[in-house]
């Protein structure tokens, strides 16, 4: 039990030197290789978490995102359809979409390579 334990602290000292996170004012930032950056902060805005997708009428994909550096690349998907758009906003027919419970994700990652991710869960009728 002692040496798991030994083992335990010395990897948490070893990862503490690689990577410090710190909370500045709200802020979500990341300092790795002598360098620091503010990472994006994704939040999905529609569809919104609970919302039952039915019918032919298309539904607005759309999300905000703060921090990072600009140019965002998006990658929309779900959990059970996989890839969705590369877009930062489209429009789906719920018709296209498989029925059930969805965990929709929207990942982006920053110009200086940092990620960020929301998510939200639906569901498709």
């Amino acid at each position: 039990m002692k040496r798991l334990l030994l083992v335990a602290i010395c990897l948490a000292l070893l990862a503490s030197g690689c990577i410090e996170q710190k909370n500045t004012g709200g802020k979500n930032t990341t300092k790795a290789a002598g360098g620091s950056t503010e990472k994006p902060i994704v939040t999905i805005i529609s569809p919104r978490a609970g919302e039952i997708l039915q019918g032919n009428n298309d539904v607005g994909f759309e999300a905000s995102v703060k921090g990072g550096k600009e140019p965002y690349a998006y990658s929309w998907s779900s959990n059970i359809d996989g890839g969705l758009s590369t877009r930062s906003s489209f429009r789906q027919n719920p018709s296209r979409l498989s029925k059930g419970h969805q965990n929709i994700i929207l990942m982006v990652t920053d110009a200086s390579g940092s990620t960020g991710q929301g998510s939200v869960l639906i569901e498709v009728m």
